[in-house]
């Protein structure tokens, strides 16, 4: 039946409770004279009581002796079962109702049988966290039809809860198949009280367990945390919050030329000798909250070698204080190899750029990418060619200083070129006060011809009107565009080679340019069907120089011959 009402202790119930507390105390119990006059009281109380204190007092000796679950566990039950004579039991802890120990496990059928357990009863202590005591659990009405009792041919139950402060850790559930009215009302005192000694033994281990494995945890971090700073390959240093350096790493002696023994337990001031500036990071650290930081920094080593740092901040808060690591990455060669890349670049790109102004820009990439890339030989495509000359260009030289007429044709060449490049057209060459350009090659385009009567007619106008105000003295040109198939590559020889065009719309192109009277434009008739342009154009018949029958053609002719031809 369940533990009831407990009737007013007598006068020998309130002193053996008295002595069963003084004999619990270390104190009291290793003294001499406490162990005696403990006797001189003992002999004035009942002979029984005494023997129960004194049980009591062992068994809570003994599962407290013992700092290791497990143990306190085994022993807990054993000694629960000894108090009472019990003639099995098995204790059961936590919320998954997990058996941990058994006595006499050869005739507990239930856990070979684990429907045969007295789950009612169990978890009926687990829930009130109060004990249940049966003297006869066949007669009881309460638990005669559980099953488990029935099958097991249970009399006698004893079940207590291991209760720490308001919480139910497990349970110790003890019974009998032989005896009824096994379990006394002493014995039930008695079996309350140890479950009490022995749920703050099994507390108190699990708590030095979970100490044991934190600091054994703590102490492996640390082990793996020095293995891994002297792995690294930066350098490592590490701070406490009094900014005390706590380690300096393989990597860091290396780079400094300092051994740590000289650092550790020294100030971060220390470390303004080799790094000047970090005084002033560490400080901006912690007046920043303790946030990441990154810097580089200019430092030196001991010999005095110039060295260039970058330096990262990275918190290491504990809950005793604010500790930071510094990675100390060495990047004096890697800047070193930037500046010299750097160089390098900037004297390519002063070449490429010199050289630009004599090759054509593909060549030049080609020449950039691949120097044995360019060999003689060519492809055919289809281009339009571009000729434009300065008609009466020689007669007015003749008039000025050479200085004069470098500089009439430099302001020339400079518009031309920037109309032809801005039609993406290729310059092939200049000769004399005349150019040849191309368009097509090496990357030819459906609309090579009409952006090539574009940059014809662009020209013109800047002849007309842009470069009268740059110029005192007025030019007229004259243009010729023929398109076909040519072959386009380098031509010469192995020492000396140009990239050019050779073929007969570089003839035809050149011959109606020298047909063109000044002012005008003349298009061949495959030029004209594919560029379409727009008005302005007359349908001519040319005479070519060495071809001996007219040639067709379109010409834009200025104003003035259009007017006598009116």
């Amino acid at each position: 039946m369940r533990a009831g009402k407990r009737e007013e202790p007598n006068s020998n119930d309130v002193v053996s409770d008295a002595l069963a507390a003084l004999a619990a105390l270390p104190a009291l119990r290793d003294d001499p004279r406490g162990a005696e006059a403990l006797a001189t009281i003992a002999a004035h109380v009942d002979a029984a009581e005494f023997a129960k204190i004194k049980r009591l007092t062992r068994a809570a000796q003994i599962v407290n002796s013992s700092l290791e679950v497990d143990a306190v566990l085994r022993d807990a039950l054993e000694l629960a079962v000894e108090l009472v004579g019990a003639e099995r039991g098995f204790l059961m802890l936590g919320e998954e109702r997990h058996i941990v120990a058994v006595h006499n496990l050869f005739s507990f059928e239930a856990m070979l049988n684990p429907d045969a357990l007295p789950k009612t009863l169990v978890e009926s202590v687990f829930t009130t966290a109060e004990p249940v005591f049966t003297t006869d659990a066949q007669s009881d009405p309460q638990w005669s039809a559980q099953r488990s009792v029935i099958a097991l041919h249970i009399r006698s139950i004893a079940c207590v809860p291991l209760r720490h402060r308001d919480r139910v850790l497990g349970v110790i559930y003890l019974d009998s198949r032989v005896k009824p009215g096994l379990f006394t009302p002493a014995d039930r005192e008695l079996l309350t009280s140890f479950a009490h000694h022995a749920a703050s033994a099994v507390e108190n281990a699990r708590h030095f367990e979970e100490e044991h494995q934190r600091a054994q945890r703590i102490a492996d971090l640390q082990i793996f945390q020095d293995h891994l700073l002297e792995a690294i390959a930066n350098g490592v240093i590490t701070f406490d919050g009094k900014q005390q350096i706590t380690s300096f790493n393989h990597a860091a002696e290396a780079t400094f030329g300092v051994t740590s023994e000289k650092v550790i337990g020294e100030s971060a001031a220390t470390l303004a000798r080799y790094i000047p500036d970090f005084p002033e990071l560490i400080e901006t650290y912690y007046s920043s909250g303790g946030v990441l930081l990154r810097a580089e920094v200019e430092a030196r080593r001991l010999d005095g070698a110039e060295l260039t740092m970058q330096l990262r901040f990275t918190p290491l808060d504990t809950l005793e204080e604010r500790a930071v690591a510094v990675v100390i990455t060495d990047v004096t060669e890697q800047r070193r190899l930037e500046e010299a890349h750097a160089a390098e670049l900037a004297h390519k790109s002063a070449i490429q750029e010199s050289f630009s102004r004599y090759l054509a820009p593909h060549v030049l990439q080609s020449l950039v990418e691949d120097p044995a890339s360019v060999r003689l030989g060519g492809e055919r495509y289809l281009a339009t060619m571009l000729f434009a000359d300065v008609r009466g260009f020689t007669s007015l030289a003749a008039t000025l200083e050479p200085e004069r007429v470098a500089e009439i044709l430099n302001t020339y060449f400079e518009e031309a070129v920037r109309i032809i490049f801005e039609h993406e057209g290729l310059l092939d060459k200049f000769y004399g006060d005349g150019l040849m350009a191309v368009f097509g090659p090496p990357r030819p385009r459906q609309d090579d011809a009409k952006r090539a009567v574009a940059a014809a007619l662009f020209l013109h106008e800047a002849m007309r009107d842009g470069l009268k105000a740059r110029l005192s003295d007025p030019l007229a040109i004259s243009i010729g565009l023929a398109s076909g198939v040519v072959v386009a590559g380098h031509f010469g020889s192995r020492q000396r080679m140009d990239y050019t065009v050779i073929g007969d719309a570089v003839n035809l192109a050149q011959g109606l340019q020298s047909a063109a009277p000044a002012g005008a434009v003349y298009l061949d008739e495959a030029t004209y069907q594919a560029a379409q342009p727009v008005g302005r154009f007359h349908r001519i018949a040319a005479r070519v120089k060495g071809r001996g029958d007219l040639v067709a053609a379109y010409a834009m002719l200025p104003e003035a011959l259009l007017a006598d031809r009116v």
